[in-house]
């Protein structure tokens, strides 16, 4: 089993702006980030969704609205998923008021949790299980269908969660390409040499812009530092090779940046609330190969 592509790209169908997945009894899925929107509907008993820096617990019936860009995966435990990923293009035709896209900005400007009891107050897995069943059923005119339920869905979302007042919302331009190729040609670059003592140096030239703007425009995009994101990718890398290989921790430690074992052990019980020991014996599975 490897590690998917830590940018997920050509996973949605070409020419039509949303995807439907349907996930098992148990699903985990390593550490990604694109620009659509995800939406996760908890379908079974249990999600626990880690996006950046932050662990989700979901019970049955939550939805977890995940921003374009925030770095996410699904970690052992999860269970019965239908997620929904759709394209901000779909929202941008020129009829759209200025004061409504903004509201639409905001809504998606950060990742949130809607309770279950939200959801059924305003029927909101309803629209997400009739988008899904046009999907699975596909009888004419089904990808209108789709977007019909889809915009039925923002609606009620517009109608049940109060937009975030924050005025950055009016400089984030989700469809704005330049920040993306940004994030992504840092992003790659950290993947590529995540096992390596990386400099801001080395980051700064790949990239071509001067170490203050590589760290500014990063935090902005981000919300986390250069580092900070460096540190979580290794650690979420090295949660596969506690699961999937014999290694020592002392050797995949090393083998994923870090310079001593102590540092390991602290940044990895800061994102897992236990120790690299702890969780191998937790979730441990011979049931793949880890491929590095």
């Amino acid at each position: 089993m490897g590690v998917p592509t830590f940018l997920e790209t050509g996973h949605m169908t070409e020419g039509f702006p949303i995807r439907v997945i349907h996930t098992g009894d148990q699903f985990n899925y390593a550490a990604h980030w694109h620009e659509e929107v995800e939406m996760v509907f908890v379908k079974g008993n249990y999600g626990r969704i880690g996006v950046n820096s932050s662990i989700y617990e979901l019970q049955k019936g939550d939805v977890l609205v995940i921003k374009p860009g925030d770095v996410h995966c699904f970690l052992p435990g999860t269970q019965n998923l239908t997620i929904i990923l759709f394209r901000m293009e779909l929202f941008t035709s020129s009829f759209i008021e200025d004061t409504d896209w903004l509201g639409m900005k905001q809504l998606f400007n950060k990742t949130t949790v809607i309770p279950a009891s939200t959801c059924k107050e305003r029927a909101l897995g309803e629209y997400l299980s009739a988008l899904s069943a046009e999907e699975s059923n596909r009888q004419a005119g089904y990808k209108w269908a789709m977007i019909a339920r889809l915009y039925d869905f923002i609606v009620q979302l517009l109608r049940t969660i109060d937009p975030s007042e924050d005025s950055d919302a009016l400089n984030w331009q989700i469809t704005t390409s330049k920040k993306f190729e940004f994030i992504e040609g840092v992003c790659e670059y950290l993947e590529e040499h995540y096992a390596e003592n990386i400099k801001l140096d080395q980051v700064a030239d790949h990239i071509k812009f001067s170490k203050f703007y590589v760290c500014k425009l990063f935090k902005d995009i981000k919300g986390i530092t250069l580092m900070e994101y460096l540190n979580h990718f290794r650690i979420i890398k090295s949660e596969w090779a506690l699961l999937f290989s014999e290694d020592s921790i002392l050797d995949i430690a090393v083998s994923h940046g870090f310079n001593n074992i102590n540092s390991f052990n602290r940044l990895f019980k800061k994102y897992n609330n236990c120790t690299p020991s702890d969780f191998r014996k937790k979730h441990k599975t011979n049931n793949a190969k880890y491929e590095g």
